[in-house]
């Protein structure tokens, strides 16, 4: 089972999902709004949403 990383502030938000490939795009099907997009990689169980920053750690990359 994978996990998306959407976000706490998008839970029970309806949305679509929009795969190719190599990612994943979930747009609010209300507003049209890109809550995230994510990378696909089988070897990783949770796929990060790039729309975000990763913003834990101050010094994290930008």
């Amino acid at each position: 089972m994978h996990h998306l990383g959407i976000g706490a502030a998008h839970r029970g938000k309806r949305c679509i999902l929009i795969t190719d490939e190599h990612t994943i795009t979930v747009i609010h099907l209300d507003t049209g709004e890109i809550l995230a997009t994510n990378t696909i990689n089988p070897a990783r169980t949770y796929w990060r949403n790039n729309e975000k920053e990763p913003g834990r750690w101050p010094d994290s990359p930008s």
